[in-house]
């Protein structure tokens, strides 16, 4: 629980903080903030209930030895200084300001106590006072640190010490002043140690968020070289071009875009991206291969943009696999999806192979199809075996 003007910079935020804020500091954090909305509520609580009820109390005890003019007019000036209490707190919280004040109050009222309650009572320290200037101790010490609400209270004790005609009846006050300034500081002491502790948990997930996503994007970059400059230079170093190649020029002038956009592209701003026709994107895909005969099956699939050029690029991908690795010249791309979902199936009638056996070295599935996919929320699957083909599914939502 954060303390008024006087302690670390803060205030004890109001019940009505949402109406207005006062200019000051926020508190540290979110347990002093919920201790110190409800110490608002608690203190607006203590001094409006109580007002009602020691006047009840206060007009039931009294004697013809008691005046009523001072008395309705102590009274009176309770009530309306509680409904003043009240409206500022909501309005600008549990202030030093007015703290300071409720106190001040209190003890003016104290001081005349001889005028306001039988002398009898006062002799046996049950007067309707004791408890009311209580409910300005408590009050000073959820508001103030120690070092402004112990003096303040003291004050207190001795106004009603004097009202009653001896210091020493004011006794009770003063262990009622320590314990709830002892209860205070404990339960202020452990909302900064749950605030220590979260803001120490929210420091080490924002670390660990910051590497995944430099993981991620060192994954990304892998991907796009695997998908380009090592593959070109995998079929070169395979003897698929023989001599000069238009087919090979054009792939590396494709891999040299892609080089250069991974270090000219804009981040992606915050925010959901707009939608996007992913059949222009598999169309590509497909005529990125130029020995393998692709026939496409689709249909009206609309996907957030990133998601869609990840799923694309997927898709070229296991299609450039097939023309390296399958032994065949045919691949069928079939699409199903609709607004915001697709699933795409990549198949071939090729000579297959056992993905369990698939060496922990090959990054083509396991990064830019499998893991690729993972990174935009996405799923991918590859069924195969050898002599029957290979299956390849990709599919977003997860």
């Amino acid at each position: 629980m954060e303390p008024a003007a006087d302690s670390a910079g803060g205030e004890v935020q109001p019940p009505g903080e949402c109406r207005r804020r006062a200019r000051r500091p926020p508190l540290t954090g979110p347990s002093d903030q919920a201790l110190g909305r409800l110490a608002g509520w608690y203190a607006i609580a203590l001094r409006l209930g109580g007002a009602v009820l020691f006047t009840a109390v206060a007009i039931l005890a009294a004697t013809k030895q008691v005046s009523g003019w001072w008395l309705a007019g102590a009274l009176t000036a309770l009530c309306l200084w509680s409904a003043l209490f009240t409206w500022r707190v909501r309005r600008s919280g549990l202030t030093a300001t007015v703290v300071l004040a409720d106190a001040a109050v209190i003890s003016a009222l104290a001081l005349a106590q001889q005028h306001l309650v039988p002398a009898p009572l006062i002799e046996g320290n049950t007067t309707w006072m004791l408890p009311l200037a209580c409910t300005s101790v408590y009050i000073l010490q959820i508001a103030l640190r120690p070092r402004l609400g112990l003096p303040a209270a003291g004050i207190v004790v001795i106004a009603y010490g004097l009202g009653a005609g001896d210091l020493a009846d004011g006794w009770l006050l003063v262990v009622e002043t320590i314990v709830a300034a002892g209860l205070v500081a404990v339960i202020r002491g452990g909302a900064r140690q749950a605030d220590a502790i979260v803001a120490a948990g929210l420091d080490t997930e924002r670390q660990i968020r910051a590497e995944e996503a430099r993981r991620a994007d060192e994954r990304a970059q892998h991907r796009q070289l695997h998908d380009t400059v090592l593959s070109t230079l995998t079929m070169v170093a395979a003897g698929a071009f023989a001599g000069p190649s238009p087919a090979l020029h054009a792939q590396a002038a494709r891999d040299l875009r892609v080089l250069q956009g991974l270090a000219s592209a804009p981040a992606t701003p915050g925010g959901l991206a707009p939608l996007t026709d992913l059949r222009p994107e598999l169309e590509r895909a497909a005529a990125s291969t130029d020995e393998l005969a692709v026939r496409l099956e689709l249909v009206p699939v609309t996907l957030p943009s990133p998601v869609a050029d990840q799923l694309a690029a997927c898709v070229g991908e296991a299609l450039r696999n097939v023309e390296r690795h399958a032994g065949t010249g045919q691949a069928d791309v079939t699409v199903t999806g609709g607004a915001g979902w697709a699933i795409v199936k990549i198949t071939d009638r090729g000579r297959g192979f056992d993905p369990a056996a698939t060496p922990p070295a090959r990054r083509g599935i396991r990064e830019s199809i499998t893991g690729r996919m993972l990174a935009a929320g996405g799923r991918a699957a590859i069924t195969s075996r050898p002599g029957a083909g290979t299956t390849v599914t990709v599919s977003w939502p997860a």
